[in-house]
């Protein structure tokens, strides 16, 4: 535990870091209401209120998609800041395990960023209730949906970031990641010669958890096989990431 508690403190006193995340995740929701509180305001004939199930919908895919960014910012950092600040071979020399010292990166990435994207993601739920006048609110069942989808979405790319930083520079592990996460896996959903391969594929398998209409690529699957899909991407890097650390030079 002092070891995650350590990698934790690590994070947090990026302070450039740590503010990009807060922009990325709360900061994001909170300009979106703000803009949608002033232009209902000022024209509420064209513009309704700033909440309600349509608005939580807009919001839900704007803090998950710059959440998933800020994901992979963190994991991509807390992957690499060891080696780029020259203290992996001081901690090695320590006589700790190199697997020791990779496996807590992942719990400290994912403690520091899961109360971030949670804050941000309880902001734009309660805009969408207090802030509905006379639109419709969410339903319960629409709020879990999303819910469940912005961590699995978010937490699969902390993951993932951490494991391929082992292998790569912290900026080549976020260019890459985004450009999958918006690019590349979206045209590859777009295949349907691929067929049932594309349930595979971690953005497919996350875009499964969101409530039903919604996700302009789902993939039929069950629950069970999108969990199933993707600890397996989860684990897939984990174990390349451990072993990779585990034979680097120190």
């Amino acid at each position: 535990m002092r070891l995650i508690g350590a990698e934790v403190l690590k994070l947090v006193r990026r302070r450039g870091l740590m503010a990009w995340t807060f922009i990325l995740t709360v900061g994001s929701v909170l300009v979106t209401e703000i803009i949608l509180v002033v232009l209902h305001a000022v024209n509420p004939d064209h513009h309704g209120p700033a909440g309600g199930g349509n608005n939580l919908e807009n919001t839900m895919f704007l803090v998950s998609g710059l959440g998933t960014v800020a994901a992979i910012l963190i994991g991509a950092t807390a992957g690499t800041q060891d080696v780029s600040n020259g203290v992996f071979r001081d901690l090695v020399v320590t006589g700790r395990k190199r697997s020791t010292l990779f496996n807590v990166r992942v719990p400290g990435a994912l403690a520091v960023f899961m109360p971030i994207l949670a804050l941000g993601l309880g902001l734009s739920i309660a805009c969408s209730f207090l802030l509905a006048g006379n639109l419709p609110g969410p339903s319960g069942s629409a709020v879990a949906k999303y819910i469940e989808y912005s961590f699995a979405i978010t937490a699969v790319n902390v993951i993932i970031a951490v494991g391929l930083a082992a292998f790569a520079s912290s900026r080549v592990v976020v260019g890459v990641l985004i450009a999958w996460n918006a690019i590349v896996s979206h045209l590859l959903l777009q295949i349907s010669s691929l067929g049932s391969a594309r349930k595979f594929i971690d953005v497919a398998a996350a875009e499964h958890f969101l409530p039903p209409g919604n996700g302009d690529t789902r993939i039929a699957m069950s629950s069970l096989a999108a969990a199933l899909i993707l600890v397996g991407w989860a684990i897939v890097f984990s174990r390349a990431g451990n072993w990779w650390t585990s034979r680097q030079d120190a």
